[in-house]
């Protein structure tokens, strides 16, 4: 528990119950989903709808920051039962926002999560990624205007990722256009795999 749920205690994002940011009933209620968008498979823990979708937004645009925890919570789950079923991970890496809206925002909502994924599952956080262009916010544009929005906005360090599989971990997809260009960075940087873990999916 943090000193800001102390002044304020957290109420779940999903039912206004207090006590958590999060509630149980509200995680339980997300239905995992996948997609495969060109090379790349999403795995997310959700549509972007009800509970999911309500978090994600305040946690981006209303300073609560302390939701993060719960959602890479879930993310961590989802990575462990990939795990579990066999699949191999050696590296967790944050979709990063570039810098100037970090300092905007405040905090890197991405980075947290996967910081968070990270702590639960034991894959190590490899922060290799970084963002060189800004770009406009995804939101705002149509489906070939994020693709062209995120072109080679992404660049890593050489030999970062050689021979490893990586898991890039971000908070909505759609058309999964920064997530394919952040798995081309990474393939860029040695990569033998990639996939794409994100708290919801957006149709």
């Amino acid at each position: 528990m943090t000193l800001l749920d102390l002044l304020v205690p957290p109420r779940c994002a999903g039912c206004s119950t207090p006590g958590s940011w999060l509630c149980v009933s509200c995680r339980n209620g997300a239905d995992p989903v996948r997609r495969v968008v060109g090379r790349l498979e999403i795995a997310a823990c959700g549509a972007y709808e009800g509970p999911l979708r309500e978090a994600i937004q305040r946690a981006k645009y209303k300073d609560e920051s302390g939701l993060t925890a719960e959602l890479g919570a879930l993310l961590a789950t989802l990575i462990a039962g990939d795990l579990a079923r066999g699949t191999r991970l050696d590296a967790i890496v944050a979709v990063r926002l570039h810098p100037a809206r970090r300092r905007e925002r405040g905090y890197d909502q991405a980075l947290l999560l996967a910081m968070v994924a990270a702590e639960h599952t034991g894959v190590p956080l490899i922060p290799a990624l970084h963002r060189i262009r800004a770009g406009t916010a995804q939101v705002r544009l149509d489906r070939q205007g994020r693709a062209a929005n995120v072109r080679s906005a992404f660049v890593g360090i050489a030999g970062a990722f050689a021979g490893g599989r990586v898991a890039l971990i971000d908070d909505v997809a759609t058309t999964g256009a920064t997530l394919l260009d952040a798995a081309a960075a990474a393939r860029a940087c040695g990569a033998r795999a990639v996939r794409a873990y994100v708290v919801a999916l957006d149709e």
